[in-house]
């Protein structure tokens, strides 16, 4: 068989020979015998070969599209019907399609980045930066999704991670970028960096040429510089876009800003009734605006005054609009005389009535205060009136009336958290600190309704106050309402190692948080401090110096840095970072853990 020739033998050119002699080959289990045969009928039949290349080719077809181009149109496909469903208004199904186009391909970068426009349009925050980190990483390198991942970080208050961002952009398309010189500008800005803040908006404005997103922000640092001339050219890069419809507003808000710190009564007026003409211009414009008139041609502001209360005598809601923006100004006596003219019953119900109580509050007619809160039926809005009258016996001295309200308002805080948040924003507004943390806390521990808000309010309180204590009161109760946002565990775990509290479960817990966000400098530097507190300055000198050059920014790299550094006994080096630290953002305990690390 060895020698065996493929040749057109006689008894396989008859029909079905081939296979006959194959099954007879198959039976007698003579798997020599039925090769052979195959390649004979290979060789002598056309037919067979045609079919086995076509069939071949078929599958080669089949395999490239399936594995190459069915998956690129069905992310084109998705991608096409998510926005199809964003056009029509319907994002949650724009959502549904990314979502089971991902569980398909989560390697698409147009994926990620669709999924946090979504995000974006749904003012989920923290999920846009997570959604355009997915899609900057399916795509390293790739300049439009790093700086998607940038954006998202601004946007959601966290300079650190667009930083981050940004810090990954390749050199070539930084140096062509005008909107990462412009993240980059807005950060130090914000940073109170202005001569950086302007070299960044230089250089987009070279790249980009003359456009309102370029000279705007420049405009905006250059009035607040020293030098005449400097000041002279941000107010030229302003007033040029003074007109248009889109930036117009905005140009005039700065410079009337500008003008009304300086005391430049022509400019107070130009820009105020540029202000107040154009299209763009919002309710919240108008207190600005009134004062500027008052400030500059007190006739303009008569004039602006008297057609404001032609058209704001139309309604109760309108009229008390209007009662605020005086109140605003600090022309609560314009505001009550004006009211005369309005209906005594309008004025006796709410909106009109605490209008007219904060005019009364404005002025410091106390005793007119007080009568007008002692009576009177200001319906679901009586808690307002309450705390009116409260305020006024406090100022007044007398104790008992403003025991009984007090008792009023609190024992009503307890079935309704909404009107305790909102009373308890008030009366801080007027200084009665101690009855607003009590209202607060009052709305914190009832079930749903505002009790993170308020819980935030405490927060911003209790940071103003430098007070750790009352922060770690705060994160704790934030963190078993929402365990799962980790901004908030973060928070949690700094205060609970700050104040002694709960150490195992606070590392436990910090550790967690860095492995889940290996990118994100807080947690990690959270991670750091912890380790430092709980005497392993070493390990968190390991674990922070990656960061110390990359987030130079970063005031909590920087302080987790600096007490790593003192803990393994680097003092010199620790005391420059540590003492550069803004003191109005460190509590009191803070401060005294960096004394006790230096030394002194």
């Amino acid at each position: 068989m060895s020698d065996r020739k493929f040749t057109s033998n006689a008894p396989f050119n008859q029909p079905g020979a081939h296979r006959r002699a194959l099954l007879t080959a198959l039976r007698k289990r003579d798997l020599r015998e039925a090769w052979w045969t195959l390649l004979d009928a290979w060789e002598t039949r056309r037919t067979i070969r045609r079919l086995v290349y076509v069939v071949a080719a078929i599958s080669i077809i089949g395999t490239v599209f399936w594995f190459g181009f069915y998956p690129r149109c069905a992310q084109r496909n998705a991608i096409r019907m998510a926005r199809q469903w964003i056009e029509a208004g319907k994002p949650e199904f724009a959502a549904e399609t990314v979502q089971k186009a991902l569980a398909r391909d989560s390697k698409q970068p147009e994926l990620w980045s669709l999924a946090a426009e979504l995000a974006r349009i749904n003012r989920q925050k923290d999920l846009e930066v997570e959604y355009s980190h997915q899609a900057a990483q399916a795509a390293p390198g790739n300049a439009k999704y790093i700086l998607e991942w940038a954006s998202a970080a601004l946007r959601a208050e966290k300079p650190e991670i667009a930083e981050q961002a940004l810090s990954e952009l390749p050199p070539d398309e930084l140096a062509r970028s005008s909107l990462a010189h412009r993240m980059l500008g807005e950060m130090s800005r914000r940073n109170y960096d202005l001569p950086a803040a302007r070299e960044h908006f230089e250089t987009a404005l070279k790249i980009d040429g003359s456009s309102p997103v370029n000279e705007i922000p420049l405009g905006l640092c250059l009035l607040a510089d020293r030098e005449p001339v400097s000041r002279q050219r941000g107010s030229d890069l302003l007033n040029r876009w003074t007109a248009d419809p889109q930036w117009g507003a905005t140009a005039s808000r700065i410079l009337l800003d500008a003008a009304l710190r300086s005391g430049d009564r022509a400019a107070i007026l130009r820009h105020a009734l540029a202000l107040k003409s154009h299209p763009q211009c919002t309710f919240g414009d108008m207190p600005v605006c009134l004062q500027g008139l008052a400030l500059a041609d007190n006739g303009k502001f008569v004039e602006a005054l008297t057609d404001l209360q032609k058209k704001h005598h139309a309604s109760p809601e309108a009229a008390a609009q209007l009662v605020g923006w005086l109140n605003q100004i600090g022309k609560s006596t314009d505001a009550l005389t004006w009211m005369q003219s309005l209906s005594e019953k309008d004025l006796l119900r709410p909106p009109l009535a605490q209008a007219k109580a904060e005019s009364l509050r404005a002025l410091g007619d106390w005793s007119a205060l007080q009568s007008w809160t002692a009576t009177g039926d200001w319906e679901e809005l009586d808690f307002i009136r309450w705390s009116y009258g409260l305020l006024a016996a406090r100022k007044l001295g007398n104790e008992k009336r403003a025991e009984e309200l007090w008792s009023t308002l609190y024992g009503h805080a307890l079935s309704n958290s909404v009107h305790a948040h909102f009373a308890g924003s008030l009366v801080y507004s007027w200084g009665l600190v101690k009855e607003s943390e009590e209202l607060w806390w009052r709305a914190a521990g009832q079930s749903g309704g505002v009790a993170y808000e308020s819980l935030g309010s405490l927060a911003r309180h209790y940071q103003v106050q430098r007070d750790a204590e009352g922060q770690y009161r705060v994160f704790n109760q934030l963190h078993s309402l929402r365990p799962q946002d980790d901004d908030v565990t973060n928070n949690f775990v700094f205060f609970a190692v700050l104040t002694g509290k709960r150490e195992q479960q606070a590392e436990r817990l910090a550790r967690e948080l860095m492995q889940r966000h290996p990118n994100q400098p807080t947690y990690t530097a959270t991670y750091a401090y912890v380790l430092v507190a709980n005497g392993r300055a070493t390990e968190a000198l390991r674990v922070i110096e990656p960061l110390a050059a990359k987030f130079p920014r970063s005031s909590a790299v920087q302080f987790a840095h600096g007490l790593a550094l003192a803990g393994v006994g680097e003092k010199e080096k620790a005391r420059p970072l540590l003492q550069g630290l803004p003191p109005g953002s460190l509590t009191a305990r803070e401060v005294e853990l960096i004394e006790s690390m230096l030394g002194r």
